[in-house]
């Protein structure tokens, strides 16, 4: 029963491929046959109207050659009364398919044309006798010289909707005068153009029938190939499906990884500019306890150590020690793991990432600038804040110092806008380039490559904000540099 189907339906498609061909192939030769029949009609069409024109300057020149017993020139030259005579004559041609007609000579002492008759109704574009004339296509009014036979030619300058008709005029065997006359060939063009339209009716048909023919074959390609590869597709869906399950549990479990691994490097990054920060922090402090130190020796090395300089310098020793204590206290509580969130603002986050970073970045002649205006609560957490801040002002930083900006500075604004409360963190090193504003939080994307950057740091900090604080940050562009804004909702109140 189901080959019998299959029988069936391949005679139909190879009848639908014969249609296919007859109508193509029948199109094709129809379409040859009327192109040969739409070029007779055109050169017909053009022939008739060029021998009733011809009939009509003949009769003309005849009518001319015999108003003119004395020689064309001389005659209308003494006679102005026969001259205006055979102009009126030359008006009663002009209609809208035949709009100029005029009867000039060569002149024999310069070569150039001149009329002798112009047969325009309007005064004002008549032509005076004898004046000269240079034609645009002044090779075919010396053929007409030349050969003694009509010439005529399509002006080019009119796009081809006129076309000039030269008539000689013979006496004595020699060309006496040319009449000219200009007809329209609109009749011309609106066959062609009818013309045309059928043509690309024929063409239409032509590539329907092509597109048919193609249709067809495709679809009983498709058809064939849908039928061989039926099966083995249902085995491999059946298949895919057994173990999408586990696939699902495996890439789960690697972005899992990968994620940890990431913060993981990011957190060591932090900690290695952390422990630089620590460095540079004690560096001032141990310098001053080695110097009072140093001072007490060679006081007593020379007797000079009484008991109250004893007692000032141990104090002092005593407050740099305090100072180191302090520092250390300040970045264990930084980094001090908060699975909790709490409630808090931002000047106080501001206040304890300042502590630590300040004084390192100011000696830098890195100018800190604040606009605190924002006193709401947030409920999150706060070290994982802090890490974002700090990373934001670091990168503000080292583009400072990369591009060696005159006057750089670092701003901290915060201020509430509707239900949110923001942050932005801006620098005046001149914005972040257009070209990669889409990339700077992907990761492992880092413009400073050449200076063992990880490209963590501010993907690290957009999944700290959006994933864990339910907030977002985002960056831009002002006048000066670049903005980097976040924003976190404000704990409401309940009334």
């Amino acid at each position: 029963m189901y080959m019998s189907k299959i029988v069936k339906s391949g005679r139909i498609i190879y009848f639908f491929y014969l249609l296919a061909l007859t109508v193509l192939f029948g199109s094709l030769y129809i379409y040859n046959e009327f192109e040969r029949t739409s070029q007779e009609i055109k050169k017909l069409n053009l022939q008739s109207n060029i021998h009733y024109i011809d009939n009509i300057t003949s009769n003309m020149a005849h009518h001319i050659k015999n108003a003119t017993p004395k020689g064309i020139v001389k005659t209308l030259k003494d006679n102005a009364h026969l001259r205006e005579e055979l102009e009126k004559d030359l008006q009663l041609l002009i209609t809208k398919k035949y709009r100029y007609v005029y009867v000039v000579d060569k002149n024999k002492n310069n070569r150039n044309f001149r009329f002798l008759l112009d047969g325009a109704k309007n005064a004002a574009d008549k032509s005076d006798f004898l004046e000269s004339y240079v034609p645009l296509n002044l090779q075919y009014w010396n053929e007409v010289y030349t050969r003694k036979k009509a010439v005529y030619y399509k002006d080019k300058s009119l796009k081809a909707l006129w076309l000039t008709y030269l008539k000689p005029i013979i006496v004595d065997n020699k060309v006496e005068a040319i009449i000219a006359i200009d007809f329209s060939l609109q009749e011309q063009n609106l066959i062609t153009s009818a013309l045309k339209k059928l043509t690309q009716t024929f063409i239409l048909i032509a590539l329907f029938s092509l597109s048919v023919f193609i249709i067809i074959i495709f679809f009983s390609y498709i058809d064939r190939k849908r039928i061989r590869t039926l099966q083995f597709q249902t085995k491999e869906i059946q298949h895919f499906n057994e173990t999408l399950q586990e696939k699902v549990n495996v890439e789960v479990a690697k972005n899992r990884e990968k994620d940890n691994m990431l913060l993981h490097q990011s957190k060591l990054a932090q900690m290695g500019e952390m422990i630089s920060m620590i460095a540079h922090q004690w560096r001032q402090p141990l310098s001053a306890i080695s110097a009072t130190s140093s001072a007490i020796k060679l006081k007593a090395q020379r007797n000079k150590l009484d008991k109250e300089q004893t007692i000032q310098l141990a104090n002092k020793i005593a407050n740099y020690a305090q100072h180191l204590s302090t520092t250390i206290n300040d970045f264990r509580e930084f980094f001090k793991p908060n699975k909790e969130k709490l409630e808090t603002t931002y000047t106080n986050i501001i206040e304890d990432v300042l502590k630590i970073i300040q004084e390192p970045i100011q000696n830098k002649a890195i100018k800190f600038t604040q606009e605190l205006h924002c006193e709401e609560k947030i409920f999150t957490y706060p070290n994982e804040i802090k890490q974002v801040i700090l990373n934001l002002i670091k990168n503000a930083e080292d583009v400072l110092l990369e591009k060696q900006i005159q006057n750089p500075y670092i701003k901290l604004k915060t201020f509430k806008e509707a239900e949110y409360l923001i942050l932005e963190v801006s620098d005046n090193a001149g914005g972040v380039p257009t070209e990669i504003v889409d990339k700077i939080f992907e990761p492992y994307f880092s413009t400073k490559t050449k200076k063992d950057g990880t490209g963590l740091g501010l993907y690290m900090s957009k999944t700290i904000i959006h994933e864990h604080c339910k907030g977002k940050l985002s960056v831009s562009n002002d006048e000066n540099g670049a903005v980097f804004r976040i924003e976190l909702q404000e704990i409401k109140r309940k009334v």
